[in-house]
C-alpha cells in the first residue's frame, strides 16, 4: 500500500510524522511519500519536496515563491503519474492542496484533509471545492464541525491533537533558564517572514517591560534549527543578553511566566501549558488588506476564538508596536491568575488523547 502526504509547513510536518506513525501500527507494510520535512523523513516517507520551500503566510507572499511552487507541484504531479497511490492526505496549506486534491481525484486517487484550512475565517466559498475533491474532511476544533454542519458538509471531530503533543519533554530544565522574575517566552513564529517582521518590537517591548520590572527576564523559542542565524543576526542589533533555543518550546512555555506569542497555533500550545501570554500578529499590507475584506471572525487568535470571548489581548498590524504589547503584557501578568484558571478548560474543549490513532483508524476504514 502506498500513501501520499503532502503539507505545507513546519506544523503539518509534524502532524503528518506522528500519523504516519498512527497508520503504520495498524498497517506496518505502509509506504509513504510525500511533500513534508525531517520529521516526516525520520519516520520513514519519502520526501519528494521540502514543505519548508513553500511554506508561506498571508497572500502576496505567495508571489515570492511561486517558482518553488511551480516545482513542487510538478515534482509531485511526477512522483503521482510513476505510482499508483492508494490514498493522499493533505496537511493545511490550502492554496496548494485543494488544486492537488482536484488533479489526484481526476486520477482516481481518495484524498483526505487532516486539519482542514481555516475556511470558516475566510473562504467559505472553497466549502464546496472541500466536499468535491476531498473524501473526508477531519476538523480539530470543535467550532470547524458545526460551521461544516451548517455549510452541509460532511466531516469528523475526533479531537485535537495537540492534546497528544503538547506535553514538556522536561530536557530543559528550569535552572538552564535565566532567573526571571517574570521570565517571559517570545515566540516569533516559525516562518522566516514572521521572525523578520515580529522579533524586533517583541524584544523591543521586553526592554520597555524591564524597566517596570527589572528582574525580569527573557527567552526566544525558535521552532527549526534553520532559523538561529537571523535570530542571532536580529538579536545582536537590538539585544544580545537574550539566550535562544530552538525544538524546547513546550519546556519553555512550561516553566515562563508570561509569553508574547505570534498569532496561530502557537496561541492553543501556550493555552494547554497555561501560559499567559500578549498575541501579536502581522502580515505584508495587501495581504492585511485582502484579509480585512474576507474575514469574518470577530477575534483572530484560536486560543480566543475557541473561548469565544477575548481572555487574551489580541496586537495586529500598526498594533504590534513595542510600547503597545509592553502595556498589554503588563495586564496580563497583572491578571496571570484568572487566565490560567481559564485555560485549564482547553483540553476538555479540544477531545480525548489518542486522536491521531482515531483518525488512521478512520482513514483506513474508508478506503
Amino acid at each position: 500500500m502506498k500513501v501520499l502526504f503532502i503539507t505545507g509547513e513546519a506544523s503539518g510536518d509534524l502532524h503528518a510524522s506522528n500519523l504516519i506513525v498512527s497508520l503504520k501500527k495498524i498497517k506496518p507494510d505502509i509506504k509513504f511519500f510525500g511533500i513534508g520535512g525531517e520529521k516526516m523523513n525520520k519516520v520513514g516517507a519519502k520526501i519528494i519536496y521540502p514543505s519548508n520551500r513553500i511554506s508561506v503566510v498571508g497572500f502576496s507572499e505567495v508571489f515570492s515563491k511561486l517558482s518553488n511552487l511551480k516545482e513542487a507541484r510538478r515534482q509531485i504531479v511526477n512522483c503521482i503519474r510513476q505510482n499508483k497511490f492508494d490514498l493522499a492526505i493533505t496537511v493545511d496549506s490550502p492554496g496548494f492542496n485543494i488544486f492537488m486534491a482536484k488533479f489526484l481525484k481526476n486520477m482516481g486517487i481518495p484524498v483526505f484533509y487532516f486539519i482542514t484550512p481555516q475556511i470558516w475565517a475566510w473562504g467559505r466559498w472553497r466549502s464546496k471545492s472541500l466536499s468535491k475533491y476531498f473524501r473526508g474532511l477531519f476538523v480539530i476544533y470543535p467550532f470547524e464541525k458545526s460551521f461544516f454542519d451548517k455549510e452541509k458538509t460532511i466531516s469528523y471531530f475526533l479531537g485535537n491533537p495537540l492534546v497528544d503533543i503538547v506535553k514538556p519533554e522536561g530536557e530543559l530544565k528550569k535552572k538552564n533558564l535565566p532567573a526571571g522574575n517574570p521570565l517571559i517566552a517570545i515566540l516569533p513564529g516559525s516562518r522566516e517572514s514572521e521572525i523578520k517582521r515580529l522579533l524586533v518590537p517583541l524584544l523591543k517591548a521586553f526592554k520597555i517591560f524591564r524597566k517596570k520590572y527589572p528582574k525580569s527576564q527573557a527567552v526566544i523559542a525558535l521552532h527549526d534549527k534553520e532559523d538561529i542565524s537571523l535570530t542571532k543576526k536580529i538579536t545582536r542589533d537590538c539585544s544580545n543578553d537574550i539566550k535562544i533555543f530552538y525544538g524546547k518550546t513546550y519546556d519553555i512555555l512550561k516553566w515562563a511566566d508570561l509569553a508574547i506569542v505570534s498569532s496561530g497555533t502557537a496561541t492553543i500550545e501556550a493555552g494547554i501549558l497555561q501560559t499567559p501570554m500578549v498575541i501579536v500578529y502581522k502580515l505584508s499590507y495587501s495581504s492585511w488588506i485582502i484579509s480585512k475584506i474576507l474575514a469574518r471572525v470577530k477575534y483572530f487568535s484560536l486560543v480566543n476564538i475557541l473561548f469565544s470571548e477575548k481572555i487574551v489581548p489580541e496586537l495586529i498590524q500598526k498594533e504590534v508596536t513595542p510600547r503597545r504589547i509592553s502595556k498589554e503584557l503588563e495586564k496580563v501578568y497583572q491578571n496571570s491568575k484568572e487566565i490560567k484558571k481559564q485555560f485549564k478548560k482547553i483540553p476538555s474543549m479540544l477531545g480525548n488523547r489518542g486522536v491521531y490513532d482515531r483518525v488512521a483508524n478512520k482513514i483506513l476504514s474508508m478506503v
